[in-house]
């Protein structure tokens, strides 16, 4: 496939900027070819180990605290593992691994940041909803998400797993326009919203936890970015940013077609994201 196959057919046939998502533009303004490769073409988006961790840890949390709804009480520990472990056998099929990686290693990794975030984070949450649907009109653009974990006092909670501590009052971009899409969209969404990484380190693991508000500037970036994604989708025209620290063979799947589209060569992108 050359460059120039790269061109948007017609938007009626596509439909890729009908609705959009804060994943789906902040996928296209890191990479337009990215952008392109996922959602024009659908290639395979295999993932790598941070991935298939991170969805492990996310369906043990994802239970514990829908059932914690009823019950009020987080789930006790062997429960916990016992769903981890069983998503973690279904992402691990899914996953390519470094040679070098071991998978007893990383899957041992995942269940103890699981552990880690029930023990010191779980018991001071009190959910009101999990996996919560939101959708609504920003800016005339029609957008829809999925809230990890709303908890009663309109807070919005997002769980993620990293080998490296998070920049101690750094929030990144594309968190803040995540969590601010989602407050504009949710009912009852107070704009408080808590960032929790539980981060692998050598031989432990820990939680960082950020709190912030929603600010104007936020309320702004959704406002205008939005409808100048949806433009810059529906022009067809879709560049790869090889600038990018996130331009790496290890973060991206497409970066075979992407050199063999644009040429040039991805690098082998050492550190995380």
């Amino acid at each position: 496939m050359s460059a120039a196959s790269l061109t948007l057919p017609a938007p009626a046939d596509t439909g890729l900027a009908d609705v959009l998502s804060p994943s789906r533009v902040n996928t296209y303004l890191s990479c337009g070819a990215k952008f392109w490769y996922r959602y024009g073409l659908q290639l395979p988006d295999t993932q790598g180990s941070s991935l298939a961790v991170g969805k492990s840890l996310h369906s043990a949390m994802r239970e514990n605290f829908a059932q914690k709804i009823e019950t009020k009480e987080d789930l006790p520990r062997e429960g916990v593992l016992a769903i981890y472990h069983d998503a973690w056998a279904e992402e691990e099929a899914r996953t390519e691994f470094d040679p070098a990686e071991d998978r007893a290693e990383l899957k041992a990794m995942g269940a103890a940041l699981a552990v880690k975030y029930l023990d010191e984070a779980a018991p001071l949450i009190e959910p009101a909803a999990v996996e919560l649907p939101v959708s609504g009109v920003i800016a005339g653009v029609q957008v829809r998400g999925i809230v990890d974990l709303l908890d009663v006092d309109g807070r919005i909670i997002d769980l993620k797993s990293a080998n490296k501590s998070p920049s101690k009052g750094r929030i990144r971009p594309d968190y803040r326009f995540q969590t601010a899409t989602y407050a504009a969209l949710t009912p009852g969404a107070s704009g408080e919203v808590r960032l929790d990484t539980v981060v692998k380190l050598k031989r432990d693991v820990k939680l960082v936890s950020q709190s912030f508000d929603v600010t104007e500037a936020d309320r702004r970036s959704i406002e205008v970015l939005y409808p100048l994604a949806q433009q810059g989708m529906l022009s067809g025209i879709y560049t790869p940013q090889r600038n990018s620290f996130l331009c790496s063979r290890k973060y991206c799947s497409y970066w075979r077609q992407c050199e063999q589209d644009f040429g040039g060569s991805v690098n082998g992108g050492e550190d995380d994201a």
